[in-house]
């Protein structure tokens, strides 16, 4: 875990402080905030994005970027934990499956992404197949009846990231840090059940000190994950902002 550790606390070091983030909130337009973005920790997640890039192709270029660093964090651990870290790379899929699972129809973007693709442009019974059989096999008894209401109090989404879970334990080759990954699972449950933005800077808290309590242990890979999703999930939100808003003529 040495190597690794010095791989995560590096690229945990490079990540944009709350001033770069200020400046991408009051940056003018596209041009503007890839500019802020390319001077600090951000510069990876928007290769292949310009001032030009409509909201599709970020879509699918900040998918890839995610797949990317999945990826490659998993190449700093030791090899019996790579299976546990790979998963984590299905986890920006997750909604879109659903969606694709409950029969809605795909949006655009979902046909041109290459991991989104076979299953957004599949006819609607193919579509289901491959989902259960590929893409969604893990869900298994959370895969839902045509017409049937989900379990009360439960949605199909919660069912499936339940499954996932399950899936990513059976992958942990070491028991003994199963603790710490679950207290970091649990962590991260809490987004989907409490408003992020208001407990934000709380929960950077609280991730952070998981981070630094998983020194030299596999939890410092998930931690830094997390951290990873969450800068993802912002630059995203900014970018998709200023995108739309000059498309329709509105950013000044």
């Amino acid at each position: 875990m040495d190597y690794a550790q010095a791989r995560l606390q590096a690229r945990f070091g490079e990540r944009p402080d709350e001033s770069s983030w200020r400046g991408l909130a009051d940056a003018r337009g596209p041009e503007a905030l890839l500019e802020i973005a390319r001077a600090c920790g951000l510069r990876r997640w928007i290769a292949g994005i310009d001032a030009s890039s409509d909201h599709h192709r970020i879509e699918i270029s900040l998918r890839a970027r995610w797949r990317e660093c999945v990826a490659e964090t998993a190449s700093w651990m030791p090899e019996r934990w790579q299976p546990a870290v790979l998963w984590t790379a299905a986890l920006a899929d997750l909604p879109a499956l659903c969606r694709l699972a409950r029969g809605e129809a795909p949006l655009d973007w979902m046909r041109r992404d290459p991991v989104l693709g076979p299953y957004a442009g599949a006819q609607d019974d193919a579509r289901q197949a491959k989902l259960q059989q590929e893409a969604l096999a893990f869900a298994g008894a959370a895969w839902p009846e045509r017409g049937a209401a989900a379990p009360a109090g439960e949605s199909f989404e919660s069912q499936v990231r339940r499954a996932w879970r399950d899936e990513w334990r059976r992958r942990w080759p070491n028991r003994g840090d199963a603790q710490a990954l679950e207290n970091l699972a649990g962590l991260m449950e809490s987004t989907f059940v409490e408003p992020m933005a208001a407990e934000r800077h709380a929960f950077l808290r609280r991730l952070r000190a998981q981070f630094r309590r998983s020194t030299l242990r596999p939890g410092a890979a998930f931690a830094f994950l997390a951290f990873s999703a969450l800068d993802l999930e912002r630059l995203r939100a900014e970018l998709l902002a200023r995108v739309l808003l000059d498309r329709a003529g509105l950013a000044s």
